[in-house]
């Protein structure tokens, strides 16, 4: 009888331990982020600073270039005078033009160099509006020359309410119960992280990643990515670029324990 009370005692002083350990400690909640607040009375200029809040947030843009600095080895090349750049690289295609089919036909004009791969941020996962693609664009002229984009301007495109709605029963949407590869694709993974060729790109390859991880520390790379950092790669990307797709928010445990189990099948063989 005593022995049962100590056991019950001890199993009540753990329980309060752990209940106070969990009130004390702060949480760490993140948000994807919303989408921006446009208006139609924006001037260039003003569409310009939104669309840099939307290449550094939302649109993800920053996990795989640079602006200014091209020395870093990401994937896709730097924006630095871009403007300037996108009024001669086809012959006959204005800058506006370019630019904008250049976000959402982002695989038909490869600069040289570079492999294709980017998504048309125009559809999930991303999935920037019309008027957010704007915004990106006045950014992007204002990278080496003037904006000159407001919400009224037509740039060519209009997305299909069919390109954004969700996909029907059984089709890759997130959090819709994706085996392994189906999380590392639809989550963009393999936009900054190659897994059938030893060659990084934005991140670290993946090629034989379960040769060198356990299962918990590929699963503490995934849920904490700066708590340990390859080698010559830099930190914030991976957290930024996955907080913007809402990957936190979206993916199942059972999709995450999918993708787990796929990384640790990945031995470089």
């Amino acid at each position: 009888m005593k022995s049962s009370l100590k056991i019950f005692g001890f199993v009540i002083v753990v329980l309060a331990f752990y209940s106070y350990v969990g009130n004390t400690v702060p949480q760490k909640i993140t948000y994807p982020p919303e989408s921006a607040d446009l208006s139609a009375d924006m001037t260039p200029d003003e569409l310009a600073i939104a669309g840099a809040d939307i290449v550094a947030g939302k649109g993800t843009c920053l996990g795989c270039h640079t602006v200014g600095s091209r020395d870093s080895g990401l994937r896709f090349p730097d924006l630095g005078g871009i403007a300037t750049k996108a009024s001669t690289r086809i012959a006959g295609m204005s800058a506006l033009e370019y630019l904008a089919h250049s976000l959402y036909e982002p695989n038909e004009f490869i600069v040289d160099g570079f492999l294709a791969g980017m998504p048309a941020i125009n559809r999930p996962p991303i999935g920037l509006t019309d008027d957010e693609i704007k915004a990106v664009i006045a950014y992007l002229q204002s990278l080496g020359g003037t904006p000159s984009v407001t919400l009224a301007t037509d740039v060519g495109y209009v997305t299909e309410v069919s390109a954004i709605a969700p996909a029907p029963s059984g089709g890759a949407t997130l959090g819709a119960g994706l085996d392994g590869p189906g999380v590392f694709t639809t989550y963009l993974c393999n936009t900054c992280h190659s897994i059938d060729s030893p060659d990084p790109l934005v991140g670290p390859s993946l090629f034989d990643v379960g040769s060198r991880l356990s299962k918990a520390e590929i699963y503490e790379a995934v849920m904490e990515p700066d708590a340990t950092l390859a080698e010559g790669f830099p930190g914030g990307v991976m957290l930024t670029t996955l907080n913007a797709l809402g990957f936190y928010q979206k993916v199942s445990p059972e999709e995450l324990r999918a993708l787990v189990n796929y990384l640790a099948d990945q031995q470089g063989n």
